[in-house]
């Protein structure tokens, strides 16, 4: 490996490459001129030996190392994957990496749009942040340099109002129904969990009044850890969330399926979000209802927020902005639950008639 050497005037590196000689110096006496001299180097050596990496390949580069630090099935490697084949691969994808400005990926950010609506404000703010991430990853590689100047999510965008059951459709949902999934439905409704929390939901995670978050099954079908800190948690349940679990329990061992899965699927193994998914567009068009099975999450919050404090419905949906003292599961006081979970009980019984007797669902 080449090193700087002082000649008593300056550091320098001398090397030859095809035939020629290239030096690389800095005056600067102590280490800090060592340091100068040597990245002069490196920035020709690692240029040389990677060429220069278009926008695609330190992206490609960028994944791999983040799978490696994360996990191939951390949440942000499936949503950054998502955000580079769709929206910085078919603007920047064969551009040389040197050669981008901060205005080309600011362009990104203003321009960014879903297939049916543009991006909330949350998911370009997660967009900005992978964009800075990939910045940095390029110049620790040789590949860019910061830029000056700082990228931002544009102000006043469009905001998408959330698809929300009304009372008419929640007193349609609570309807027996026999799809295997109709269970989760209602749990989802009763809880505010999101679905790939329910899903990760084993025998092992219910208390008598809390259910523990310690996992989630995502839309690949993989066990991964919650989406954020925050995410781990307790949720508080009643007689009607409780009710629900000890049926369909009940119901898994009717079918002899003798699994640690409480939402399992109708073979007792780990659920399944494109089976659920597809489960609830059939009932959404039998019971003309709106939304997604991510709306029942903010059908549950809609309906909380006029019964509960803010800061209690926060910890009850993992929006909590910081820890509880008791420890990662320990959000909600054990005398909390009690009253929380009474408090959710009473206000799904007193506006749709919910109860405890809502019944399991069986194959069709």
């Amino acid at each position: 490996m080449n090193t700087p050497r002082w000649d008593g005037e300056r550091w320098r590196i001398q090397v030859r490459s095809d035939g020629k000689r290239m030096s690389f110096s800095s005056k600067t006496p102590g280490a800090k001129g060592r340091r100068e001299c040597q990245q002069k180097y490196d920035n020709w050596y690692y240029g040389e030996v990677n060429g220069d990496q278009t926008v695609l390949s330190v992206c490609q580069d960028f994944m791999e190392d983040l799978k490696a630090r994360r996990g191939i099935h951390a949440p942000c490697v499936e949503n950054y994957d998502y955000y580079i084949r769709h929206y910085i691969a078919p603007k920047l994808g064969q551009k040389k990496m040197r050669k981008v400005t901060l205005r080309d990926w600011q362009s990104l950010i203003n321009e960014a749009t879903g297939q049916n609506k543009p991006l909330s404000e949350k998911t370009l703010k997660s967009f900005k942040a992978l964009i800075q991430s990939i910045i940095k990853f390029g110049y620790d590689n040789y590949q860019c340099e910061l830029l000056r100047g700082r990228l931002y999510v544009p102000k006043g965008r469009p905001t998408q109002e959330k698809e929300i059951l009304q009372t008419g459709d929640i007193q349609r949902l609570m309807e027996p129904s026999d799809l295997w999934y109709y269970p989760l439905f209602v749990f989802l409704l009763v809880t505010g969990m999101r679905p790939s929390e329910a899903l990760g939901l084993q025998v092992d995670d219910i208390r008598p009044d809390h259910v523990i978050l310690r996992r989630g099954v995502n839309s690949r079908g993989y066990i991964t850890d919650l989406k954020n800190a925050r995410a781990h948690r307790t949720i508080p349940i009643g007689s009607l969330a409780s009710g629900i679990i000890r049926k369909t329990i009940a119901r898994n061992e009717e079918y002899n399926l003798h699994t640690k899965w409480i939402f399992c699927s109708q073979h007792g193994e780990m659920g399944s979000q494109n089976q659920m998914g597809i489960q609830w567009r059939k009932l959404k068009n039998e019971r003309d209802l709106p939304g997604t099975v991510y709306s029942l999450r903010h059908t549950f919050i809609s309906i909380m927020k006029n019964v509960l404090p803010e800061n209690t419905i926060k910890d009850v949906v993992g929006h909590s902005k910081s820890f509880d003292t008791f420890g990662t599961y320990g959000h909600i006081l054990d005398g909390e639950n009690r009253k929380t979970a009474s408090v959710i009980d009473l206000t799904f019984g007193a506006n749709f008639g919910a109860n405890e007797s809502v019944d399991g669902g069986q194959t069709t």
